[in-house]
């Protein structure tokens, strides 16, 4: 494997004696000699260009597959006729009550093994994460989700169904964790959108084609290994020659080196002039050996120490920030989870067939999805979700209109009124979704992004446990719609929204002390500092 990457750098490097190269975003004349941001990296190599594109290609393929196995579980566990299969059974494991097909007990239990596999995986792939790299985690969550697929459909008992939907779960929380923080890190804003809005697109457009391939395949066992489990397998291998690590893991690591291999990598492959710079991390180090400040005082150096110490009593006053900031994004993506499947959960609930209305709201989630690509790059980030849950607050208060009885045989206008309140809220939970997804990546410091995204997604999962036993308590105990509730809980997540810093535009930094930093005055101004340069004259 590392001699093919080898020979795969060896030629791509060599094009760049005879490729003319593109106009960079900016030009320096002594690059070894320059120090530059992170995100001036990104726009020097290209952001948006022919790298980033082949990557989001291979996550969006990727995360197609992954839509399959969580969208289409329905589908699975049945037989070429559609009735239910009957399973070989472990003795004395489970009854035989249980095990009768007209049961959705087995179904709904072996379903749940593969959240709550999810669930331990949300808490320690961030961690590894952190630990060992974006792209290594991001290969193994693949690998290990569709390995477990592909035993899954080979398994000839139910305890091996149940290890395999568990690692399942496990391994693909890894990857959707690690593929939003990849995606934040690889690039700068405008690939940082576009990818993220991508992978709602393709998210929703899972439940279109998914029906047709289960009409040309049409046994759960064929599914799960040719349909979902053998692809993502396939596209994992591919992906682990062509993903890199991502740049701002490796600053933040202060692996410069590697950082710089990684960004001359990118700019060579995108047409550019090979990569060279510094970073402005490095200035600490460099700072150390190479700058002396000028002072009024009889001293003649000041200590560039007692500058960072002052981070310790900002890192003090700024703490309880970072704890509200994650409070109120679990409670955001809570609301998430919750709203979306018990969307999903509650489609028999608005008088039309079942058929009709998924495919509407599949549709609905698509073109949403597409347009939101559009918000993401003209308006802010809070304003968009603001927007946002006042349309679901909107939508859901049409719920309160009950059908007749009378409207069983017939088509009425309460019915009419329903599915548009149907669609309203799928399009406002989807444009929801893909701000949410990006702005959480924004919010938190490279340092900590795997941890928060991790908590936030896992806590936030618990709206999808809770969303089924809710819907089905009220469809049989009460007489309102299951999505009447989204609208108060709307109203409460757009009040905790205003407490919420916006990131649009904002620079993505790598430490905490580095954010801790801005509105911090500097000890010494650029004319009272004298380059490595000058001090070797």
């Amino acid at each position: 494997m590392k001699m093919i990457r080898s020979i795969r750098d060896y030629f791509t490097l060599g094009w760049q004696y005879i490729k003319v190269y593109k106009k960079p975003a900016f030009q320096a004349f002594d690059m070894k000699n320059a120090f530059i941001t992170l995100d001036q990296a990104f726009d020097y190599v290209g952001d948006n260009s022919s790298y980033q594109q082949r990557i989001t290609i291979l996550l969006s393929l990727q995360f197609l597959f992954y839509s399959f196995f969580v969208m289409g579980m329905p589908y699975l566990f049945q037989e070429h006729n559609h009735s239910c299969v009957t399973l070989p059974r472990i003795v004395q494991s489970i009854s035989d009550e249980f095990m009768k097909c007209g049961q959705q007990t087995l179904k709904s239990f072996i379903a749940a093994l593969f959240f709550v596999g999810q669930m331990f995986g949300g808490f320690v792939f961030p961690i590894l994460a952190d630990l060992l790299g974006r792209r290594r985690i991001l290969l193994l969550g693949s690998f290990l989700g569709s390995s477990a697929i592909i035993c899954g459909g080979f398994s000839a008992n139910l305890d091996n169904l149940y290890i395999a939907f568990f690692i399942a779960g496990f391994g693909l929380s890894g990857y959707e964790t690690v593929v939003y923080v990849y995606i934040t890190e690889i690039s700068a804003i405008r690939f940082r959108s576009i990818a993220s809005s991508l992978l709602v697109v393709v998210w929703g457009s899972a439940m279109l084609v998914y029906p047709f391939i289960v009409d040309a395949l049409d046994y759960w066992r064929d599914l799960m290994k040719f349909a979902i489990g053998l692809p993502l397998l396939i596209l994992t291998f591919i992906s682990y020659f062509y993903y890199v690590e991502s740049p701002r893991w490796l600053a933040q690591k202060e692996r410069f080196n590697e950082c710089r291999q990684v960004f001359r990598y990118m700019s060579i492959f995108n047409k550019r002039k090979p990569f060279e710079f510094n970073f402005i991390e490095e200035m600490d180090d460099f700072s150390n050996k190479c700058i002396q400040l000028k002072s009024n005082a009889n001293d003649n150096y000041v200590d560039i120490v007692k500058q960072t110490n002052s981070f310790s009593f900002w890192s003090k006053l700024n703490q309880s920030k970072l704890v509200r900031t994650t409070f109120i994004l679990i409670s955001m993506w809570f609301f998430r989870y919750f709203t979306y499947y018990g969307l999903q959960f509650s489609v028999n609930s608005f008088g039309m067939s079942v058929t009709v209305v998924v495919r509407l709201l599949a549709l609905a989630e698509l073109l949403t999805a597409v347009s939101s690509l559009y918000i993401k790059l003209k308006y802010q980030r809070l304003t968009s979700l603001q927007y946002c849950l006042f349309m679901m607050t909107l939508s859901c208060s049409l719920t309160f209109v009950n059908i007749p009885q009378g409207c069983e045989n017939k088509l009425c206008w309460q019915e009419m009124l329903q599915l548009f309140s149907a669609i309203m809220l799928k399009s406002a939970i989807t444009f929801y979704n893909s701000i949410l997804n990006t702005y959480t990546g924004e919010v938190f410091v490279t340092s900590l992004r795997s941890y928060g995204y991790g908590i936030c997604m896992t806590l936030g999962q618990m709206g999808s446990s809770i969303a089924p036993v809710y819907v089905e308590y009220v469809a049989q105990y009460e007489n309102f719609s299951p999505m009447t509730i989204v609208a108060a809980l709307s109203i409460i997540v757009a009040i905790f929204s205003y407490f919420l810093p916006e990131t649009l535009n904002q620079p993505m930094f790598d430490r905490l002390d580095e954010e801790l930093a801005i509105g911090v005055p500097h000890l010494a101004t650029e004319q009272e500092m004298q380059t490595f340069g000058e001090i070797k004259e």
